[in-house]
């Protein structure tokens, strides 16, 4: 139900960026909310920044999440590369990585 959507994520050093099925604030706001996908869990990972690098993290969601091809184990987090792709739920979110970390 997303295809091509395009989400600017700036997610802080306290201040990750959350993706779900949510419609609350910080899913709106500041993270990607995905209330159509029945696959996705309410809160199902977050993006966060640790040392100028940028990760991905399940938080612990009921379908986990996927990245090429590899189940990713909840609460660890994932180095975000460019062109990667991460399945949550049915949606496939493809990461590209701005050129200046803030």
């Amino acid at each position: 139900p997303y295809n091509g959507n395009t989400y600017d994520l700036k997610p802080k050093i306290r201040g990750p960026c959350f993706i779900g099925r949510s419609s609350g604030k910080k899913f709106r706001e500041r993270g990607i909310s995905l209330p159509d996908d029945p696959e996705v869990s309410t809160s199902h990972g977050k993006f966060e920044v640790k040392k100028k690098k940028f990760y991905f993290v399940d938080t612990g969601s009921t379908n986990g999440s996927i990245c090429e091809g590899k189940d990713l184990e909840p609460n660890e987090p994932l180095e975000l590369k460019d062109g990667m792709v991460i399945k949550v739920g049915v949606s496939m979110l493809r990461i590209t990585l701005a050129t200046n970390n803030e």
